[in-house]
């Protein structure tokens, strides 16, 4: 999917869509989508920011006529009263994200590249047998050649001895060696092409397994629902043509239990775990907070002045609708882990998307990240085409696309890893101590509209 931005990008740039690019994939893919009858599992949120970047790939118009938008979002605790309320309204936006299946996603986005890119070739099934780099960095080359690529693009073998020319090689299954200036990686958290590269990973699993599914609800939702349990947050998010989405981190025996329910009763599983009381009582004194909350909340309001920061607080909480069923394919889990590359890029190569970076799906953020990836590196390479640089120099990559990405992204991987670890804490005094925090939050206008803004734009 981020590969596939990537070319799409680059065709729709008048500066770079004279570049020759192969998208390489080891499976045939689709440029169309035909909605089935009930969502796939696996979808992703899209906030406003990587809208941006749809729209400028040419791929929003489709990727919108098929997606749920959602303007709300609640977040609550399962093991204390507090809670979070953000409307996209409090800042002037009229949705805070859409969701979108991932198959739709993909299929925009290839056609787009097919649109703008006169000079983009599709090649699959391919697989990548080897990687070679060259050993002194970029040489000269022809003019003409960037190579994405494909976002299941799969290798076995190791990188072989360096090319003399200058290049970087993609030696293929079938014996066709593709030549080219900068090889993308968009081959997912397991990529083969970064470890034929020799760029090494650090990262954790988490003990954990996501689980999704499709459901049908007792009443559609523009709202985001999401519940932070002891296990892991459970969201439940709205889906095309009134369906619902379930993302679920928990326990791999919790999750195995799941998979095998049958419709009615993963349903009733879903439905006591979101509507149970919190296990914790309030922290003494609490209820003299939301007074004071909102006296600072009205202050901050005055002092920052912008549009969305006023003084009101978020509003109460309430019951998600009842979860009836899970439909279509049944539901499915997968591990959970973090996943950094030690380096994005090396002279030729620039990694995107998970192959980067893979993170908790906690807030909905990966694909988000790899659309900001997408977005980067292309405006990083139009920058080389227009200054008559070397699209594959390693210090170009490294200044105006791998700097600014690394810094986007930990900063992202520090937040989420740490709402992750701060909802982990179960002792009752700590468990109450969050829960005020979550109320003066909810309490507070600028803060609470602050986070959301960082959410939906990468900015606060």
């Amino acid at each position: 999917m981020v590969g596939a931005a990537v070319a799409a990008l680059l065709g729709s740039n008048r500066l770079t869509q004279q570049l020759r690019v192969a998208v390489l994939d080891v499976r045939p893919q689709s440029f169309t989508f035909t909605p089935r009858p009930y969502p796939d599992l696996r979808v992703s949120t899209i906030t406003p920011g990587s809208i941006s970047v749809l729209q400028r790939a040419g791929a929003w118009e489709q990727v919108a006529a098929h997606s749920a938008p959602f303007s709300s979002m609640q977040v609550w605790d399962a093991s204390s009263p507090g809670h979070i309320c953000w409307d996209a309204r409090d800042t002037g936006a009229e949705r805070m994200g859409v969701v979108s299946e991932n198959i739709l996603l993909q299929a925009a986005l290839l056609a787009a590249a097919e649109r703008a890119g006169g000079r983009t070739e599709f090649i699959w099934p391919a697989e990548v047998k080897a990687l070679r780099l060259p050993s002194d960095g970029p040489g000269p080359g022809p003019a003409a050649s960037a190579s994405a690529s494909g976002p299941a693009a799969t290798s076995t073998a190791s990188q072989g001895s360096a090319p003399h020319h200058g290049l970087a090689e993609l030696h293929l299954a079938d014996g066709r060696v593709l030549a080219a200036r900068l090889v993308v990686a968009a081959d997912g958290a397991g990529s083969r092409i970064r470890g034929m590269a020799g760029l090494r990973t650090w990262g954790w699993g988490y003990g954990q397994r996501g689980l999704v599914a499709t459901v049908t609800t007792s009443e559609p939702s523009d709202t985001a629902w999401q519940r932070f349990l002891p296990t892991g947050p459970l969201a439940l998010l709205p889906a095309r043509d009134g369906f619902s989405n379930i993302v679920w981190s928990t326990t791999p025996e919790a999750a195995a239990a799941l998979e095998a329910k049958n419709p009615r009763d993963f349903a009733a599983a879903v439905n006591q775990v979101l509507r149970a009381p919190p296990t914790g009582a309030p922290l003494p004194g609490a209820s003299l907070l939301g007074p004071l909350a909102s006296a600072v909340g009205a202050g901050l309001g005055a002092v920052v002045g912008r549009g969305g920061g006023g003084s009101s607080g978020g509003g109460a909480m309430r019951d998600p609708p009842l979860v009836l069923e899970w439909v279509g394919t049944s539901p499915k889990s997968f591990p959970l882990q973090l996943k950094q590359a030690g380096r994005y890029v090396l002279p030729r190569l620039a990694l995107v998307g998970d192959a980067a970076h893979a993170v908790h799906p906690m807030a909905g953020q990966g694909v988000n990240l790899g659309f900001g990836d997408a977005a980067v590196l292309a405006e990083a390479l139009a920058g080389a085409v227009e200054a008559g640089g070397d699209l594959g120099d390693g210090r170009l990559l490294a200044q105006a696309y791998e700097g600014p990405r690394r810094r986007a992204v930990m900063t992202m991987v520090t937040a989420l890893d740490g709402i992750k670890k701060a909802f982990q804490l179960q002792a009752p005094p700590l468990a109450a101590l969050r829960g005020v925090g979550l109320e003066l939050i909810n309490s507070v206008g600028p803060l609470r509209n602050g986070i959301m803004q960082y959410a939906m734009l990468g900015e606060a």
